[in-house]
C-alpha cells in the first residue's frame, strides 16, 4: 500500500513538473485602433481564473500553455480572443464599441456576471474618470456621469458636504441617499448632525438645527486615486440583495489591487488655482437710512443718494482670494507572474484652500491591500485604509461672512475690522447681537473646525474546495473619530448674548460588518437550461457615541478653551442599530439568451418593535437577448430586453419607536423622556418597484442605446418628527402612513462617431426625467415638513398630498378665486397668508443631461463633461434679504410711483365685480413695499443651466524623457463656466447640510458661497 502511495505521489509530481515545463511566458502589448496603449486591460486564460492586467504602457506578461486561449477584455471595447501557439509575443488591437453584452460587470454583493445576464439597470464609472477630475470629494465627480444620479453640493467651500440621490426623492423626512459599498462591505457616508451638539439639546436657546454650519460627508475620506471602478445599482430591483439599507439604490466601489505585469511605483501631483466665478452685486446709489457721522442706526439703505464725491471701497472683490490646492500621490504595486500573490501600497496628501479666507481642507490617505492564493482552494484578501483630515469652514446663512460682506457699507473699508484695542470694530449703536459681523471679523474670530481619523479594515476569504461552488466571507470594521469645535466669539453678533459659546464634540463611530456567501456555479440541469445561485447571511452592527460639551460666558474673549468658560453643559448621545439578514438568489438561463433571476431577503432590525422587526421581500428580473434568439436580426441590431420587479423594506432610525431617557434639569432632576413620544405600533415601510428597459447596439456596436422606464410606490412610509397634541405629554412623533410615488425615464447613449488611425471620438450622453409625488400623509395631515429647512423667512420644504416630494410652502400672497393678488385697502400693498400654503413651487427639474466627449489623437487626449439641467425652482433668499435692506439693484427704481396689480380685499374680491386696486405706492416713502415683500417673489421658476463641469487635456510623454515606464502631463478645468437664467451666484446650493433628510434645503440659496472656477495642472509618472 505504501509503495502504491509513493508511486502515485511521484507520478503527480512528474505530471506537475511536465505541466510546468510546458508553460511559458507570453508577453505583448494591447492598443486601441489609433495605436495608443491601453491601461488596465484584463488578460486572462479562458476557462481558468488566471489573469493579469496591462500596465500604463499597454504591455502584459502571463504564463500559459500551448493550446490555451487568451481573452482580452476592456470596458468600452469588443473582447478579443487569441490562441497560444508557438509565438511568445501576442500583440492585440481592441476595437471600441458602444454596446458589449459580454462585458463582465460587478453586481450586488460584489458578484460578477456578464452584461447580457442583467435584468436590471446599472451603470459603471471607471476610477480613472473620477480621479482625473481632481475633485477632493469623489461624490462630486459623479454628477452627469450616470443617468438618474443627482449630486448637490452644500456650497463651494473646502470640505462642504454633498448629498447624492438616485432616481429622485421618495422619502419625506428620512435619508434619500444610497448605500455605499467598498470591496463588499458598507461604507459610512454620514454627515454629522448638529443634533449631537450640546447646544442642540432639547429646549436649548443656542441650537443650530443644521443651519449656519456644515460638516464633510464621510465618503470624502476615500481617496479618488484608490478607486478602480464604481457601479451604480439604480433601483430596488438591482440592489434588492443589499436589503433595507439599499432601498434608495447602491453605489458599489472596487478599490485597486496589484496585478501581474503592472509592478513598480507611480507618482502623480497636481496644483489647482480656484477663483470665484461670479460675485454678488449691490447698489451704490442710495445710502444708509440714518447716519450720524460714521455711525449708522442700522444696516438698511433707504436713505438719501450718496454725494457725488463719495469714496467707495471694493469690499466684495477684495474679500475673496485666489486659492491654491496641492495634491501628491505615490503608490507601489506588484504581483507574482501567476498573480498568486499581489500587493498595493499607496499614500496621498491633499491640501485645498478656499476662496474664502481661513478656509482649508487637508487630507492624508494611507492604503494597503494584498491578495494571496494560499493553496488550490483558499484565497485571501486583506485591505486597510487609513485617512486623517482636518477642515476649517466659514459659517453660512444668517451668521455667515457673505451676508456680512454684502451688508457692510461700501463707504467703509471692511478690512479694517479691529479697533486699536484689538476688539470688534462696530458701526452702529445697536446691541452687539443686532449688528451683523464684519466679514473679516467673522472668518478670523468665529470658528467651525473638525478633524477626523478613520481606519477601515476588511478581511476576505474565498474557499473553493469543490468544483460546484465556493464560499466567500468578509468581515470588516469601519471606525472613525470625528472631533468638532464650533466657536461663537464673545464679541460676535451670535455669541455676544451669552458672552461667547464654545461647542466641543467627539463622535466615535464603529461599524462592524460580516458577510458570508455560498456560491453555486452554473450547472446544466436540463438540455440548454443552466442554473446558478447563492445563499448568504449578513450581520451588521452600527454604533455612534457622541460626547459633547458646551461652554458659555468666556473669561478671556480670545482664549479658546472650555476651561475659559463659567457655564458648562455636557451631553452624551448614543445611537446603535443592529441588522441580521439572510438572502438568496437563483439565476436560470436558456442558451445564454434568456435569463431569469429571482432573489429573496429577510431582515431582522433592532429599530422596529420585535413583533414586526422581521420582514421578507423578493425580486425577480429577466433578460432576453433577442439578437441571439433571432440571428437574422443581429445583422441590423444587437440588443436585449429586460424587466424587473422588486419589493424592499426599510426600517426606522434608532429609538424611533421607544425614545431614550434624558437627564432633566428641571426641579428634582432625574431622568425622563424628551420631546419625542413612543410609537409601539411602528412598522417597516415597503416599496414596490417595476422597471423595463432595453439595450441596443447599432453599426457594428459603434452606437449603443440604453433606455429604462421605472416606477416605485412606497407605502406605510415613516415620517419623522410630526407634531402631535400636547395633551399626550410629548411634542413629536414618528408615524407610519405616508405614501409616495416615483416614476421616471433614463436614457444612456454611447457612440463612437469617429474611429480611425488618425482620430477617435467617443460620446456618452445620460438623460433623466424623474418625478416624485406625495399621495398621502400620516393621519390625513395637511402638510409635512422638515423643520431644519425653515432657515429663512417663511418658506420651508413643506409638502402636501398631490404635491411634488420637492415642493415648497410658505406664507405666500393671498389671492382671490381668479388668482388675483389681494390688496390691503389701507396701504395698497399685497396681503400675505397667515398659514403655510402651496403656490405651485417645485424644485424638481424637468430633466437633466450629462454629455461626455473624449477625443484621442496620438498621444493627446481631450475629455470634457457638460452638465445640463432644464427646469426646477430655486429660491434666491440672498436677493430677498438684500431687497429688504435696500441693497439690491432692483430697489433702484424706489422713487417711481406704482400701482400693484390686484383687487382690494373689501368683501367683493370673490364677486363678479371685484374692486381693482388703484392705490399709488412710492417705495422710497413707503419702504414696507420692500421690507414686507413675500419670499415667493424670489422663488425663481424654471431655472436652467449648462455647466462645463470637467475638462482634461492630457499628453503622454515619450518614455525616454524620464526613463519611465509611462509618463503624462495634464491640465484640468473644473466648473469653468455656467450659463444659467438664475439671478444668484450658483443654482447648485443647499441651505442646510447633507445630514438633513427628505428633500432638505436643496434649492434654497441663502448666504451660500458658490462653487469656484478651478484650473489645475499636473504630472503622472510610473516606473
Amino acid at each position: 500500500m505504501m509503495r502504491r502511495a509513493v508511486a502515485l505521489l511521484m507520478g503527480v509530481c512528474l505530471l506537475a513538473t511536465a505541466a510546468e515545463a510546458q508553460q511559458r511566458t507570453i508577453t505583448g502589448k494591447v492598443t486601441n485602433q489609433q495605436g495608443a496603449a491601453l491601461l488596465g486591460v484584463q488578460v486572462g486564460i479562458k476557462g481558468t481564473g488566471a489573469g493579469t492586467l496591462t500596465n500604463a504602457a499597454g504591455t502584459y506578461s502571463i504564463r500559459a500553455n500551448p493550446g490555451d486561449a487568451l481573452l482580452f477584455r476592456y470596458v468600452g471595447f469588443a473582447p478579443e480572443e487569441r490562441p497560444v501557439g508557438a509565438a511568445d509575443v501576442i500583440n492585440v488591437q481592441l476595437r471600441a464599441v458602444a454596446t458589449n453584452l459580454d462585458e463582465v460587470v460587478v453586481t450586488a454583493l460584489g458578484e460578477t456576471t456578464t452584461q447580457r445576464a442583467l435584468g436590471t439597470s446599472q451603470q459603471t464609472v471607471q476610477g480613472v474618470d473620477i480621479a482625473q477630475t481632481q475633485r477632493e470629494n469623489f461624490v462630486n465627480a459623479l454628477q452627469g456621469r450616470v443617468a438618474g444620479v443627482e449630486v448637490t453640493s452644500t456650497s463651494g467651500v473646502p470640505g462642504a458636504s454633498s448629498s447624492i440621490t438616485i432616481r429622485g426623492v421618495s422619502s419625506i423626512s428620512s435619508s434619500n441617499q444610497p448605500l455605499m459599498i467598498v470591496d463588499g462591505l458598507p461604507l459610512d457616508n454620514k454627515t454629522f448632525n448638529t443634533g449631537g451638539l450640546a447646544s442642540d439639546a432639547p429646549g436649548s436657546l443656542t441650537a443650530f438645527s443644521n443651519r449656519g454650519l456644515d460638516f464633510t460627508n464621510r465618503a470624502a475620506d476615500l481617496n479618488p486615486d484608490d478607486i478602480e471602478s464604481l457601479v451604480v445599482l439604480k433601483g430596488p430591483e438591482a440592489s434588492a440583495l443589499y436589503g433595507i439599507d439599499a432601498a434608495n439604490g447602491a453605489i458599489v466601489i472596487t478599490t485597486k489591487r496589484g496585478r501581474a505585469g503592472t509592478g513598480g511605483f507611480e507618482y502623480s501631483n497636481s496644483f489647482r488655482f480656484d477663483k470665484t466665478r461670479d460675485q454678488p452685486e449691490t447698489q451704490r446709489v442710495y445710502g444708509p437710512t440714518t447716519i450720524a457721522g460714521n455711525t449708522l442706526s442700522q444696516f438698511q439703505y433707504f436713505g438719501a443718494p450718496y454725494a457725488a464725491a463719495t469714496q467707495f471701497y471694493d469690499n466684495i472683490n477684495g474679500f475673496f482670494r485666489t486659492a491654491v490646492t496641492a495634491r501628491n500621490s505615490l503608490s507601489f504595486s506588484g504581483a507574482a507572474p501567476d498573480n498568486k500573490i499581489n500587493y498595493r501600497l499607496a499614500v496621498s496628501t491633499d491640501k485645498q484652500e478656499g476662496v474664502v479666507p481661513n478656509s482649508v481642507y487637508r487630507r492624508t490617505n494611507l492604503t494597503g491591500a494584498s491578495q494571496a492564493q494560499v493553496n488550490r482552494w483558499l484565497r485571501a484578501d486583506l485591505s486597510m485604509a487609513y485617512s486623517y483630515s482636518d477642515n476649517t469652514q466659514p459659517w453660512k446663512g444668517t451668521d455667515g461672512p457673505l451676508i456680512g460682506l454684502l451688508l457692510w457699507p461700501q463707504t467703509d473699508d471692511a478690512e479694517d475690522w479691529l479697533t486699536p484695542a484689538g476688539t470688534r470694530r462696530r458701526l452702529t449703536l445697536l446691541s452687539s447681537s443686532s449688528e451683523t459681523d464684519n466679514p473679516y471679523f467673522n472668518v478670523n474670530r468665529n470658528q467651525n473646525k473638525n478633524t477626523n481619523s478613520r481606519l477601515v479594515t476588511n478581511v476576505g476569504l474565498v474557499v473553493t474546495p469543490f468544483s460546484w461552488g465556493g464560499l466567500k466571507t468578509n468581515i470588516g470594521v469601519d471606525g472613525y473619530t470625528n472631533a468638532l469645535q464650533v466657536l461663537r466669539h464673545p464679541e460676535s453678533a451670535f455669541g455676544s448674548t451669552y458672552n461667547g459659546v464654545l461647542d466641543l464634540a467627539t463622535d466615535i463611530v464603529r461599524n462592524v460588518n460580516a458577510q458570508t456567501i455560498l456560491n453555486v456555479n452554473p450547472r446544466t440541469v436540463w438540455g440548454d437550461v443552466t442554473v446558478s445561485g447563492l445563499v448568504g447571511n449578513q450581520i451588521s452592527d452600527f454604533r455612534s457615541n457622541t460626547d459633547a460639551l458646551k461652554g458659555q460666558d468666556f473669561l478671556d474673549p480670545n482664549f479658546v478653551s472650555v476651561n475659559n468658560t463659567t457655564l458648562r453643559t455636557n451631553r452624551t448621545t448614543l445611537s446603535q442599530r443592529r441588522l441580521v439578514s439572510l438572502f438568496g438568489s437563483a439565476t436560470a438561463d436558456y442558451k445564454e439568451y434568456l435569463y431569469v433571476t429571482v432573489t429573496g431577503r429577510n431582515d431582522w432590525t433592532s429599530t422596529i418593535p420585535v413583533e414586526r422587526n422581521s420582514f421578507f421581500y423578493p425580486s425577480i428580473s429577466s433578460s432576453f437577448i433577442f439578437s441571439d434568439a433571432f440571428p437574422q436580426v443581429a445583422k441590423y441590431v444587437t440588443g436585449k430586453l429586460r424587466a424587473g420587479y422588486a419589493e424592499v423594506g426599510k426600517d426606522a432610525r434608532p429609538y424611533a419607536y421607544r425614545p431614550s431617557l434624558e437627564y432633566k434639569t428641571t426641579s428634582f432632576g432625574g431622568y425622563g423622556y424628551g420631546f419625542t413620544g413612543p410609537n409601539l405600533g411602528l412598522k417597516p415601510e415597503f416599496a414596490r418597484s417595476y422597471e423595463v428597459g432595453t439595450e441596443l447596439g447599432f453599426l457594428d456596436n459603434r452606437l449603443g442605446v440604453d433606455i429604462t422606464w421605472y416606477t416605485k410606490k412606497t407605502k406605510d412610509q415613516i415620517v419623522n418628527d410630526i407634531r402631535g397634541s400636547y395633551a399626550t405629554g410629548f411634542i413629536l412623533f414618528n408615524l407610519n402612513g405616508a405614501i409616495t410615488k416615483n416614476a421616471g425615464l433614463e436614457v444612456t447613449v454611447r457612440g463612437t462617431p469617429v474611429s480611425n488611425a488618425f482620430l477617435s471620438w467617443d460620446v456618452l450622453m445620460n438623460f433623466e426625467r424623474a418625478r416624485g409625488k406625495v399621495i398621502a400623509l400620516p393621519n390625513a395631515l395637511p402638510e409635512s415638513y422638515v423643520s431644519d429647512t425653515w432657515l429663512y423667512g417663511n418658506v420651508r420644504n413643506g409638502t402636501q398630498p398631490g404635491l411634488s416630494t420637492r415642493s415648497l410652502t410658505g406664507l405666500f400672497y393671498l389671492r382671490n378665486n381668479n388668482g388675483d393678488l389681494l390688496i390691503d385697502p389701507t396701504s395698497g400693498l399685497p396681503l400675505r397668508s397667515s398659514t403655510f400654503i402651496d403656490a405651485g413651487y417645485d424644485r424638481q427639474p424637468d430633466y437633466t443631461i450629462g454629455l461626455t466627449n473624449t477625443f484621442t489623437r496620438g498621444k493627446f487626449s481631450l475629455n470634457f463633461l457638460i452638465d445640463l439641467r432644464k427646469g426646477g425652482d430655486v429660491m434666491n433668499a440672498t436677493e430677498h434679504f438684500l431687497t429688504t435692506r435696500g441693497l439690491s439693484t432692483r430697489t433702484l427704481d424706489r422713487e417711481t410711483p406704482r400701482v400693484i396689480a390686484g383687487v382690494l380685499r373689501d368683501g367683493k374680491e370673490n364677486s363678479a365685480t371685484p374692486t381693482p386696486n388703484n392705490i399709488v405706492v412710492i417705495p422710497a416713502v413707503q419702504t414696507a413695499f420692500y421690507t414686507g415683500m413675500s419670499e415667493e417673489l424670489f422663488i425663481e421658476k424654471d431655472i436652467n443651466w449648462v455647466r462645463l463641469k470637467d475638462v482634461t487635456l492630457r499628453y503622454e510623454l515619450p518614455s525616454r524623457y524620464l526613463k519611465a515606464q509611462s509618463a503624462s502631463v495634464f491640465v484640468t478645468g473644473t466648473d469653468l463656466f455656467v450659463f444659467t437664467n438664475y439671478s444668484g451666484l450658483d443654482p447648485i446650493v443647499n441651505g442646510n447640510t447633507a445630514a438633513v433628510g427628505g428633500s432638505g434645503a436643496a434649492g434654497i440659496d441663502y448666504g451660500n458661497f458658490p462653487v469656484p472656477r478651478g484650473f489645475s495642472f499636473g504630472l503622472r509618472v510610473g516606473f
